[in-house]
């Protein structure tokens, strides 16, 4: 799978003054905007423009992709604070697109979520993509799948075609930052237009990791994505910060 997992990037003042503004700025009014060359109002807004020029913008040699390069970014967050919170499958497109042109699918050029806190619900990762209309599922069911357990500083990326998802909570306190690397600006997203007293994150040097591969005992789920069910098979006893590759 095209998806690469990373150690803790931040260290814990970086994380403290991310999750602030996380706190000060939920509920967001929706998905936002910040171009690659914007000058930052905010803490999140600044790190994700360094997390950016920090670990990806070599990594995906984006001046190779066809369809031209990076403008900036689309960003949100997700702050379970209901025990039975969750993120149904889907993947990562430009709605508007989807709504307007008939289920037809604009994708960024990756995907990326940094875990703001340690917590025991997986984001859930499968083969399985989205092709050029939103019905297109392929492989399904999936072959694999990846759960990364959030673990403070940490930080995921991959394809946005996967479909993904995050588990049902076993308790409050799950935070994680998000964003998508655009070579447009899609329609509807704006700058959140708030200004704090910016922090400049601290980072450190990781390399990229691929997932390990689980071969210990297993449990099954049953889900929707889309319109079809399945049942897949998960890793029992796996811990925060873990990131297994379960076959499916």
């Amino acid at each position: 799978m095209n998806l690469s997992c990373y150690p803790p990037i931040l260290d814990a003042m970086s994380c403290l003054a991310l999750k602030k503004e996380v706190e000060m700025f939920n509920p967001l009014p929706g998905n936002m905007w910040l171009g690659i060359y914007d000058q930052p109002e905010n803490t999140i807004e600044k790190f994700i423009q360094d997390s950016f020029d920090f670990h990806l913008k070599d990594t995906y040699n984006f001046s190779g992709i066809p369809f031209g390069n990076p403008v900036g970014f689309e960003w949100w967050f997700h702050v379970f604070d209901e025990d039975d919170r969750m993120i149904g499958f889907h993947s990562d497109h430009d709605e508007m697109v989807r709504r307007e042109q008939e289920g037809e699918m604009k994708y960024p050029f990756c995907s990326v979520e940094i875990y703001l806190t340690n917590h025991t619900s997986p984001s859930m990762i499968l083969d399985t993509i989205t092709g050029k209309y939103d019905r297109d599922l392929i492989p399904f069911p999936p072959r694999e799948m990846v759960f990364s357990l959030p673990e403070e500083g940490a930080m995921v990326a991959y394809d946005p075609r996967y479909i993904h998802g995050i588990g049902p909570n076993q308790n409050k306190g799950r935070m994680s930052l998000w964003y998508n690397v655009w070579h447009y600006r899609p329609k509807a997203l704006d700058r959140i237009g708030m200004q704090t007293n910016i922090v400049d994150c601290r980072f450190y040097k990781q390399d990229a990791r691929s997932p390990v591969k689980w071969l210990g005992e297993t449990d099954t789920c049953t889900s929707d994505c889309m319109d079809k069910r399945f049942t897949f098979k998960y890793p029992k006893h796996a811990k925060e910060g873990e990131v297994w590759s379960v076959d499916q």
